[in-house]
């Protein structure tokens, strides 16, 4: 399948299937430059300063949208 064929049918795809395959192509980058282990290594220190949480999260993410 050529790259145009792709780009023909991801504009077919739902808006929720379109953001399912970009967070998987953004997955496969940050593997490919190295920046997956950086992101899903875990915390270097117990600081939480700043967190914020799922449920503030949410909302904040709503207030964007």
């Amino acid at each position: 399948m050529s790259l145009a064929e792709i780009m023909t049918e991801t504009e077919a795809l739902t808006p929720a299937e379109q953001k399912e395959l970009a967070a998987f192509l953004t997955v496969l980058r940050m593997k490919g430059s190295g920046e997956w282990a950086g992101a899903t290594g875990g915390l270097d220190n117990e600081n939480r300063e700043g967190w914020i949480t799922l449920e503030q999260a949410k909302r904040k993410l709503a207030e964007t949208h």
